[in-house]
């Protein structure tokens, strides 16, 4: 039983709906669908197994949407059971929103003893490792989620992944030994405010790359 974040400072919760989701084959053609403006929304009580799917995109200006914190609601739960699961969603447009939902990962255990005996041997990535969301466009919005078990990060933000927001989400057990990220930024910038962090390798991390910069608070 995980808490629930209330709709605090900034979280929006979704009213509206273009189309709603009870199933994979209806999120799936739900996101080929909808056009920038438009809401794809999963009800609270509904679980989509997307276990072998990997890019799947969500268009600029769509937002994915759940009721987490509304009348008590955890949020629909979206999951993937496939060690290699290296994005689950892919924001392939500016100003994507993701809000109100869980993202579950295949994998939230450390695996310390594993990864370093394969980093010696040279073998670290023989292990597929998962992310949530990627993002390499302007104004990604992550916010009012819980975010767990993804083995490399829960939301990577690549070159070109500019003023994204990530806020009022719940990140926690990200954490493979030698990765396990909450949020990753490689040449990109984010906003990172009001989040709640618990058991990740590290919480946030940057590349160093030039361009590459968040604010945390």
């Amino acid at each position: 039983n995980h808490p629930v974040q209330p709709p605090l400072l900034r979280v929006r919760l979704v009213r509206s709906r273009d189309y709603g989701v009870f199933s994979k084959d209806d999120l799936l053609g739900a996101l080929k669908k909808a056009t920038s403006g438009q809401v794809v929304f999963i009800p609270g009580d509904v679980q989509v197994d997307l276990t072998g799917m990997e890019n799947i995109e969500i268009p600029g200006g769509v937002t994915l949407a759940g009721d987490r914190g509304k009348e008590d609601s955890e949020g629909a739960l979206v999951f993937s059971d496939q060690l290699r699961t290296s994005p689950l969603f892919l924001s392939s447009g500016p100003d994507v929103r993701v809000t109100g939902l869980r993202l579950r990962g295949p994998d939230p255990e450390r695996r310390t003893e594993q990864m370093q005996r394969l980093h010696r041997e040279g073998k670290y990535y023989s292990i597929p490792n998962s992310r949530a969301i990627q993002c390499a466009q302007p104004r990604l919005e992550v916010d009012n989620c819980e975010l767990s078990a993804w083995s490399h990060a829960a939301v990577f933000l690549r070159e070109g992944a500019s003023d994204a927001h990530i806020h009022h989400n719940y990140f926690h057990h990200n954490q493979r030994s030698g990765l396990g990220y909450g949020v990753c930024l490689d040449e990109a910038n984010a906003l990172i405010e009001a989040n709640l962090f618990d058991w990740c390798r590290h919480h946030i991390a940057g590349t160093g790359r030039p361009g590459t910069s968040y604010e945390a608070r």
